[in-house]
Parts: structure tokens; sequence; C-alpha cells
């Protein structure tokens, strides 16, 4: 019966203890109560947040590569083995890099594509994947200076908002001077960067560079009557890494830098 009274006591005292209260201090603890607990899960509900549980299907990918990437057997086993040892790895020792070589129309957007669409639901469109484009982004080479700065600015808060981020460059071989150069501390073995992890992030690079070679080797192999199936990444790599070098539309990958990706 007490505890009845008492209960009646706080009901009966409920809307006077909201009357004492300003209307906005009571507005602003309800809203710090939406905002640190209620909204981030209701708004989760609508669209993708970056700590959502999304486990990448190894089959689901492997089919996007069987059923829509032709002619490209050494990038469609790479990818796979790549990307979903990566996603699947809780403690990356570094990010996922890698460099996609090839003329245009040969399926390199494509590929980055189907990676972004199988790690996240707005593939391309997501809040969490980020496309530079060279010609487009960093056209002017009286700017280098600033879009290096920004580069590196831009890199580090995403990875700050979300750890898994992808970054894609389109037309790497039309990069100029000193970006790759901004960009390189981000993709070796460090355990942070100024007090940022990127281990957990990818690293997508697309570019003609090496085009010639590939065809090339692929012209041999044709010639003495062998398959296309049976060129294996080995048969490309050493040629490829050089030709890409050397490129004459100053593809900067320095040595080091080379060595930091997985070259298709």
């Amino acid at each position: 019966m007490k505890l009845d009274r008492a209960a009646l006591g706080l009901l009966l005292l409920a809307p006077l203890a909201v009357r004492a209260v300003e209307p906005i201090s009571l507005g602003l603890a309800l809203a710090g109560v939406l905002t640190g607990y209620i909204y981030p899960r209701l708004y989760c509900l609508f669209t993708e947040c970056c700590d959502q549980k999304r486990s990448l299907s190894r089959e689901a990918l492997q089919k996007d590569l069987d059923s829509k990437l032709f002619g490209q057997h050494l990038a469609k086993k790479v990818i796979l083995n790549a990307v979903f040892g990566f996603i699947s790895n809780p403690k990356p020792k570094k990010p996922l890099t890698l460099s996609l070589h090839g003329w245009t129309g040969t399926g390199k957007n494509f590929v980055s594509k189907i990676i972004a669409e199988n790690i996240y639901e707005g593939g391309l469109n997501s809040d969490y994947v980020h496309l530079f484009v060279a010609t487009l982004h960093f056209p002017h080479v009286s700017n280098i200076t600033l879009y290096k700065d920004q580069l590196q600015l831009w890199i580090r808060g995403n990875v700050s908002a979300c750890a898994r981020s992808i970054f894609i460059f389109d037309e790497m071989d039309k990069m100029h001077a000193g970006l790759i150069d901004a960009i390189k501390p981000f993709l070796d073995y460090y355990d942070h960067v100024d007090g940022v992890s990127y281990q957990k992030a990818i690293f997508i690079f697309l570019s003609n560079a090496g085009a010639e070679r590939i065809t090339d080797v692929a012209l041999d192999f044709w010639r003495n009557g062998k398959q296309r199936e049976e060129i294996k990444l080995k048969d490309m790599e050493p040629a490829l890494s050089v030709s890409a070098f050397n490129n004459k539309n100053k593809s900067k990958c320095s040595p080091e830098a080379l060595k930091l990706t997985r070259t298709l």
C-alpha cells in the first residue's frame, strides 16, 4: 500500500517536476538521450552505418566475379582471395592495397564496383567509399602542395570516422608527381599514423600503365599455342612493374610504393 502511494505521489509530482525544468534544458536533455542511444539505432535501420556488422560472403563475391567479369581469370582469383582474406582478418597488419592495370574497358572500374558492393550495400555511392579521378580532382600542377595536404586530411578524417573506408584512385598513370608519396604513409606496416590506425582501410589504384606489356604477354601465349587461362600472375608482374614505374605519363609509383601493392 505504501508502495502504491509512493508511486501515486511520483505520478502527481511528475507534472510539477517537468514544469520546474526549463523547456530548453529539458529539450536538450531529451535530445542528448535520443542522439546518444535511440537515434543512432533508429538511423541505422534506414541507412548504412560503419559499425554495423555485415559479413562479406565469399560465395557472393565469387558469384559476382564469375557472372559479371569475363576474360580476367587472374584478377578473379587474386581479388577473391585478397579481399575475403583481408575482411575476414580481425587484426590485419596493414591496409589492403590493390593495383589494377590494363587498357580502358578491361574492367578495372567494374572490379572496384563489385568489391565496393560486396562490402557496403551502397557500393560506390556509400559514404564509406571514396573515388578520386586524377584529371578531375588533381588537374593543376601548380596546386600539387594543396592537393597533397587535402588528400591526407581527407584520408585521415574518413578513416577516423570509419576504419573500413575504401579509397579508389583512378587514372594513376596521370597522377601528378608527389601525390603517391602523400598516400604512401597510410599503406605501410604502421600500427598508427598520428594516432589513427589505417590497417582496416582498403586502397585500390587503377592505371593504364603496363597495358601494352599485358597485351604483349597475352599475344606471346597465343603465338605459342597456349590458352589465355594458362597465363600466371608471375608471367605478368616483372614486366608490368617495370612498365608502370617507367610510365611516360608520369605514373608516380616509386619502387617502394610498388612493393606495397598487389599488382593485377
